[in-house]
């Protein structure tokens, strides 16, 4: 018991049955009688303390009887007035809210109160109307999604979905959300979620971001499961909701396996997998991507592409590969939608205008050289099947343009000082453009396929941690990257897949309200196709070939 509830119970005991009885319930004095006890002083104090702690003083009547009782003691200027005078002034003495404040505080000094906390009533503290702050919470572009695939979660037609969101406005998060949802509404404790990402990167990010999540939102444990570089549970207890996260190359390798041990394994995840979640899901009727999808879904899992772009064609190619991706994720599309839940015609400008895309300015680097094609090349290119290495590797040998590759950089990284990645054509024009670059005292770094692990993982913490200037990679940082500091972008590996171009460009797109800067400069090298689509074209580039899924 604290000195404070001492003294309380204390003072309210001077003063009495009669009045204390006033300030407690009738039916609560009755019960009290009921259960055998008089209605003494001690009992009716320790009651009131027990319900109002120091707000007991709340009541004006119960102040006014404890004044009254004892004010020849304390209030020298009216002890010796006449009776009405002195009822007067302890009435205006009274005459004060009760709260935190000088008068409440002033009435308990009267009586060695002082060192009681007051604490605010709750009547005085309840509001008729009050908005909940949530600890990062959703974007309304983020939260329409996710009641989207909330409705897909319930939608008995369809059973895969394909959503669409821009690089760098945040796809991992939005689907881990309603993920967390997915679960908390599953009957079953042992539902099993995968997570099928094509990168180591890509993996860790999913299992630090659903731990993150499900960590607030969670309402029952769960565990994780790392399934990929050589990871895997030694015996795997769906006992639990269990988010599983492996790369297509492992789920592959699976299909394949003579091992009864590794069998036993995917047929356990198989069974309880209610859902599925396919990053960079424009690579899913690849026959490996198709064949790792197959081997984790049943006949009742509900499959989720994530992509930023939803097609597989280039420009003026052919567009059967994009037809049969629709197709397979049954031609249910999801896009994201406008604060209000209304449809957007261009989503690209609606991010930027938002802050959670940096506002582009596009530069073309003009050079004279010509690249002679050979019949077969010109026959791959004119297949829109993409650029022909071939034609790539020549490329990357102009001395010319890789002289005024590196002179953009440097003016981008020194200059400006401007983070700045290039995407080169081969992997030997990286290497020479990042040591064309430090010859002429530039900063700069290669990372290609063969670039050693420990090498590349510490070329990347440093450009991420601004300790590296330019960061020139060949093949390997188009997904699964995430550097919210670009400012500039250098695409000179020319594409015909807006795929492809999409992905090196969305490197730079991060903006301020997603950690990353107002501002992107995109510089394309000239020899770039001609009708290649800006960013906001990019995106919406495959719309036409799914139907909007309502909800």
């Amino acid at each position: 018991m604290s000195d404070c509830q001492i003294k309380v119970e204390d003072l309210l005991y001077s003063v009495g049955v009669s009045d204390l009885s006033r300030h407690i319930n009738h039916d609560r004095l009755r019960r009290i009688e009921e259960f055998g006890h008089a209605l003494e002083p001690q009992i009716l104090s320790q009651i009131l303390y027990s319900e109002h702690g120091i707000n007991v003083f709340k009541e004006k009547v119960l102040r006014s009887d404890l004044l009254l009782q004892y004010y020849p003691n304390f209030i020298d200027e009216i002890k010796s007035s006449p009776q009405q005078k002195i009822q007067d002034a302890l009435e205006e003495f009274n005459n004060f809210n009760w709260g935190n404040n000088i008068k409440s505080k002033k009435f308990l000094a009267l009586f060695d109160l002082d060192g009681c906390e007051i604490t605010n009533s709750k009547s005085l503290t309840l509001e008729a109307q009050k908005d909940v702050t949530i600890d990062q919470c959703l974007y309304p572009y983020q939260n329409w999604t996710r009641k989207k695939i909330n409705s897909f979660f319930d939608n008995k037609t369809h059973s895969k979905l394909l959503v669409q969101m821009p690089t760098g406005s945040g796809k991992t998060k939005t689907m881990l959300e309603a993920v967390c949802d997915h679960i908390r509404q599953n009957k079953d404790s042992k539902t099993t979620i995968v997570w099928l990402a094509h990168s180591e990167e890509l993996c860790e990010q999913a299992v630090e971001s659903f731990e993150k999540i499900w960590s607030k939102l969670g309402s029952e444990m769960a565990q994780i499961i790392r399934l990929w570089g050589g990871m895997a549970p030694n015996n795997l207890d769906i006992s639990k909701p269990t988010f599983i996260v492996t790369s297509f190359a492992t789920a592959y390798q699976m299909t394949t396996t003579d091992s009864n041990d590794r069998f036993d394994l995917f047929s356990n995840i198989r069974l309880n997998c209610s859902l599925m979640i396919v990053d960079e899901a424009h690579q899913s009727i690849a026959p490996t991507y198709k064949a790792a999808i197959q081997l984790f879904s049943n006949r009742s899992t509900k499959i989720v592409g994530l992509t930023a772009t939803p097609g597989r064609h280039g420009i003026d190619g052919k567009v059967q590969d994009t037809i049969d991706l629709a197709e397979f994720y049954e031609n249910n599309h999801v896009n994201i939608m406008g604060d209000n839940g209304e449809e957007l015609d261009d989503p690209i400008n609606y991010l930027t205008e938002k802050g959670i895309l940096s506002k582009v300015t596009n530069y073309s680097l003009e050079h004279d050289s010509k690249i002679l094609l050979t019949d077969a090349e010109a026959s791959a290119l004119s297949e829109s099947l993409d650029i022909p290495q071939s034609v790539l590797k020549k490329l990357g040998e102009d001395s010319l343009r890789n002289s005024k590759i590196v002179t953009a950089a440097l003016k981008a990284s020194e200059v400006n000082e401007w983070q700045t990645i290039i995407f080169a054509p081969s992997k030997e024009s990286a290497i020479n453009i990042a040591l064309f670059i430090r010859l002429r005292d530039g900063d700069a770094r290669a990372v290609v396929g063969d670039t050693p692990s420990a090498d590349r993982s510490k070329y990347i913490k440093d450009f991420k941690n601004k300790n590296l200037k330019i960061l020139v990679n060949y093949g390997v940082l188009t997904t699964g990257f995430d550097a919210p500091s670009i400012e500039a972008v250098i695409i000179a590996r020319p594409t015909t897949s807006v795929v492809l171009y999409s992905q090196m460009l969305g490197r730079g797109l991060r903006g301020t309200k997603m950690g990353g800067t107002k501002d992107c400069t995109i510089i394309d090298v000239n020899d770039n196709i001609a009708n290649m689509p800006d960013s906001s074209n990019a995106y919406m580039f495959f719309n036409t070939f799914f139907q909007k899924m309502e909800i």
